[in-house]
């Protein structure tokens, strides 16, 4: 059985969807959780419907990097005790057509889905914030092995962290810090079905025959490979990919 008894994980973007359900699954099998994310009203509905007690919010935007030092440490001031994990689902679609893609909202989506994860990460990692044994999670998407329109800008920064996670692994080796990716496919989320309307991403909402492979994953159904990457049963899982399609792609 996997328990994270005793131990504290920051979740970012758990104010709805994926990041919601990792912080719920987190704290069912005993986890205290550091939710972040800009909605404060969403936040803290997230932690009505969490279980156990300790848990703790706090309403950030990511694409303000310049504060996630002060950030991390406020986070640990709290209550004095440091980071088992860090799982980052905080992400912007971003979907972009060529002849709009400019330098701003390229920073944009880059703030919220690469460079706050590396920042957060570089000060985590720190001996004073963080305990040995550490897991880290970063979730990508199938986008960057199966494109689709419109989704450069979204690819790019999905790549570009899930790249970074491999390379901050060596570099954390010592430190007993183990970082993992999960690329996801098709998942019935608010922010999937957003897209919809762009006619770019088309999750299909319909019920599949039990005689189909593929399938749309619920967010669960992503949580457990998280818990499972997250877990001392997976201590040997240093710098690796993981692909949860639901068999679509």
């Amino acid at each position: 059985m996997i328990s994270f008894e005793g131990k504290k994980i920051l979740v970012t973007g758990a104010s709805s969807g994926i990041g919601r359900e990792i912080s719920i699954h987190l704290s069912e099998l005993g986890a205290k959780v550091v939710l972040l994310a800009r909605d404060e009203e969403r936040l803290k509905e997230t932690i009505s419907l969490m279980e156990g007690k300790g848990h703790r919010y706090m309403s950030y935007d990511l694409e303000n990097i310049d504060g996630l030092f002060d950030l991390v440490k406020n986070l640990l001031d709290y209550d004095d005790t440091k980071f088992n994990g860090y799982v980052h689902c905080a992400g912007n679609v971003g979907i972009y057509p060529l002849k709009v893609i400019n330098y701003n909202n390229f920073e944009k989506v880059m703030k919220v889905n690469t460079y706050s994860y590396l920042e957060i990460i570089k000060h985590l990692s720190k001996k004073t914030f963080s305990n040995d044994n550490t897991s880290i999670v970063y979730l990508s998407a199938m986008l960057t092995k199966v494109p689709k329109k419109a989704q450069a800008v979204y690819i790019a920064s999905k790549n570009a962290g899930e790249g970074m996670s491999k390379t901050l692994s060596l570099e954390l080796f010592k430190r007993k810090i183990r970082i993992n990716s999960v690329l996801v496919g098709s998942v019935l989320t608010k922010m999937s079905l957003d897209t919809e309307k762009y006619k770019l991403l088309k999750p299909n909402t319909e019920e599949i025959d039990d005689s189909s492979v593929s399938k749309n994953l619920s967010p669960r159904e992503v949580s457990n490979m998280v818990m499972f990457l997250m877990s001392d049963s997976a201590k040997y899982i240093i710098g690796e990919s993981y692909y949860i399609d639901g068999g679509i792609f």
